[in-house]
């Protein structure tokens, strides 16, 4: 048996995909456990960008079927700062018939990871799970008493308690800047299409959507900026004003969502695992939204972890055993470290406002556009294949 703390995004796939596997686990959640609801007729529609990478893992856990009707292909990225004519282009049919990746709302993920889990004969889910302490191997919950496995897998979130438990240390890094995420009706459709526009203020990522009800073309934003903007008190007129502004190329605008919120940050870790405990999704690493990975690096994590975990059942080794945490690390490490120095970098390389920095930027982005190969190395890497 495993037991995985915590049912997100990611600790959910890993029940499922264990069961599927043979594997017991036990789910423990420290909230309540349920199908997600509408509440006074509004829909959490927060967008999640997932790979073609992640669409085929999820394809495996028997997932995708579940989602695939609403969701809406990605088949080209444009990748470019404000004010330049240089842009970096990225169309699927370089590499496959295949899309670049998908868009798929919140409420839709949660309800499919939830039935999932209904389905998964292996997983037995403790909801409202009260926590108490946690030695290798063993965790002592108010209500359930002591519980043991081999494994112990904390999935719970970059404020990780299970993190917390095994003295793994971890680094938060503030950007001084907070996100705006939304969604917008506009005049002319998005083909498919995301976008990647950088500004000194920030970055804002503008991700298609599946038409509204009514057939208006849809997308949804993610925009970056100080954390001293008053998204909050804004009125909506004069968001979508600044918003075709520097983005115009979608005609009239109109947010059609409620507005959430984020302050960005990201986090690292000392380690990632400890005696019979591993840390994955953003107990173990949280990233800027800047390149939409996030979850998608989660997923990484439990597909890493299921392979390891299927030789050992199939071997009948320990699960918890420090060779299998070992090999763990040294698969996930180029993965985990690459992806936060390249975002984090990122985000560092496009703060400058600078005229000479600009041009290098800009020349760097044309550079990758006529190259090929490199091309084709950084479109796979965006995939998540």
């Amino acid at each position: 048996m495993v037991i995985v703390i915590g049912a997100g995004l990611v600790g959910t796939v890993l029940a499922v995909r264990l069961s599927q596997l043979g594997i017991r686990v036990k789910l423990l959640e420290r909230g309540p456990f349920a199908k997600p609801t509408t509440k006074n007729g509004i829909n959490d529609g927060r967008t999640i960008a997932v790979t073609l990478g992640s669409k085929l893992f999820l394809d495996k856990c028997g997932l995708w079927d579940d989602l695939k009707s609403t969701a809406q292909r990605i088949n080209y990225i444009r990748v470019f700062e404000k004010g330049s004519a240089w842009t970096l282009d990225y169309d699927y049919k370089e590499l496959s018939d295949q899309p670049m990746g998908y868009i798929i709302e919140f409420d839709r993920l949660t309800a499919a990871l939830y039935e999932a889990v209904q389905r998964a004969d292996l997983v037995e889910v403790v909801a409202n799970c009260t926590l108490q302490k946690l030695e290798p191997g063993e965790v002592t919950s108010q209500d359930h008493g002591v519980l043991k496995a081999p494994l112990i897998v904390g999935v719970d979130g970059r404020n990780s308690w299970v993190r917390g438990q095994v003295n793994i240390k971890s680094k938060t890094k503030e950007y001084g800047h907070k996100a705006l995420v939304a969604h917008f009706t506009h005049e002319k459709p998005h083909n498919a299409t995301a976008w990647e526009v950088f500004q000194p203020t920030g970055p804002f990522a503008m991700l298609p959507m599946t038409d509204t009800a009514d057939g208006k073309n849809q997308s949804g934003i993610v925009w970056c900026s100080p954390k001293d903007m008053n998204w909050e008190e804004m009125p909506d007129f004069e968001i979508e004003q600044k918003l075709t502004e520097i983005f115009p190329y979608y005609g009239d605008v109109k947010i059609c969502s409620k507005r959430w919120i984020f302050q960005l940050s990201s986090l690292t870790v000392d380690k990632i695992v400890a005696p019979r405990t591993i840390l994955l999704g953003d107990a173990a690493h949280v990233l800027h939204p800047i390149a939409g990975q996030g979850v998608n690096l989660g997923w990484r994590d439990v597909a890493d972890l299921v392979e390891l975990l299927e030789h050992a059942k199939d071997t009948g080794q320990d699960y918890g055993s420090s060779h299998l945490l070992d090999r763990y690390c040294k698969k996930r490490k180029f993965d985990q470290h690459g992806l936060y120095f390249f975002t984090d970098g990122l985000t560092r390389l496009y703060g400058f406002d600078n005229s000479l920095v600009s041009f290098v930027r800009q020349a760097g982005l044309a550079t990758v556009n006529k190259i090929s190969p490199l091309k084709k190395f950084f479109m796979k890497k965006a995939m998540g294949i």
